[in-house]
């Protein structure tokens, strides 16, 4: 049985963002942090905010990389949205190399296909068994870590431990039956169908939406999974375009809820494709639009979000092949010291605004 809220460890900490299937980032940043997984020595303990997986070229090599400090002692991890639809079995944009469905990025002229290595046959159980195994909550007084968004009520309403993909499968349904038994899920179908299902990219769903919003904004916000490893989410006012990410029109978009968090624990998410330089994104909306690239957010300045968009590198090789500089890259945030290092930089990065 999972723990599904665990303790961090005491002492200083080196917290990782989401990797994305770069396992030479990981490799890189981990020599940087001084650790050397081969030896099993690390300066300090490491925790991984999720997402270790999909859209990069070695998923399968970077969750035995994980696997191996975890089962060292020498690290912990939490699990993000892309561990949870790979255990539920959920076909999404990056995870054909473990579920086998035909796979590619949707952008604006089509679908890429990802080069990404397949899983062995014969260490996937394996390997769904580690990322099944894995907490959604780490914390202590001073800290706390999640992949997408600290809820209290969504805390709160997870089992003291239980298997992972059984509870989160089960939320799902519940949420679904719900929403069928009230009608609400054929009006969506109904609205959707005007448009392609909300698939075709040259195709914009001309709004209202009531009930695709309802079923989108309900199925996120009433399940604690998806509240914790997705975030949580607001309906696109009707004076912004909807946008198409990820093979789909959005209705909603993802909601700044650390302009909410007033608690006096730091929390560390990862998720949300945060930029050095300050670029967009593209097919992202930029939730730290006029937040300094390197500052804590939320009125006490008590959030940090340490993804800085690693998970881009295969789009920047595919459109520029050869390419070895990129914009994002793989950050992890040292505690207390409330400093960053980069895979691709030898300078230390102080972060800003802790404390508002």
């Amino acid at each position: 049985m999972t723990a599904l809220r665990a303790p961090l460890p005491e002492g200083p900490l080196d917290i990782v963002g989401d990797i994305h299937g770069e396992l030479a980032a990981l490799d890189r940043l981990l020599a940087r942090l001084g650790c050397d997984p081969h030896a099993g020595v690390a300066q300090r303990p490491l925790v991984f905010v999720g997402d270790l997986v999909d859209r990069g070229p070695d998923s399968p090599g970077v969750v035995r990389r994980v696997k191996q400090l975890v089962d060292a002692g020498l690290a912990w991890a939490v699990a993000g949205n892309h561990e949870l639809n790979l255990l539920l079995d959920d076909p999404k944009e990056g995870n054909g190399w473990f579920l086998g469905h035909a796979d590619g990025y949707h952008h604006e002229s089509g679908t890429r296909p990802f080069e990404s290595a397949p899983v062995d046959p014969a260490e996937a159980d394996e390997l769904r068994a580690f990322l099944g195994g894995l907490p959604l909550v780490l914390e202590r007084p001073d800290l706390r870590v999640v992949h997408a968004s600290w809820d209290a009520a969504s805390v709160a309403r997870l089992p003291s431990d239980g298997d992972l993909t059984t509870l989160a499968a089960a939320a799902r349904h519940d949420v679904k039956r719900a929403l069928r038994e009230q009608g609400v899920f054929q009006r969506a179908l109904e609205e959707r169908a005007r448009f392609a299902d909300l698939k075709d990219p040259t195709l914009r769903p001309q709004r209202p939406l009531p009930a695709t919003v309802e079923v989108t904004l309900t199925e996120q916000q009433r399940n604690p999974y998806k509240v914790l490893t997705s975030g949580q989410e607001e309906v696109i006012p009707d004076d912004e375009d909807l946008f198409y990410v990820g093979g789909k029109w959005r209705v909603v978009r993802r909601a700044r809820w650390w302009n909410r968090y007033d608690d006096d624990a730091a929390v560390v998410v990862g998720h949300y494709w945060r930029t050095r330089v300050g670029v967009t994104v593209p097919g992202k909306r930029d939730v730290f639009d006029g937040l300094h690239p390197f500052a804590w957010a939320g009125p006490r300045g008590r959030v940090y979000c340490v993804d800085y968009s690693v998970g881009r590198r295969f789009v920047e090789r595919w459109r520029q092949p050869g390419r070895t500089t990129f914009d994002g890259a793989l950050a992890a945030l040292r505690w207390p010291e409330r400093v960053l290092v980069f895979d691709d930089r030898d300078e230390v990065v102080p972060t800003t605004g802790f404390g508002g």
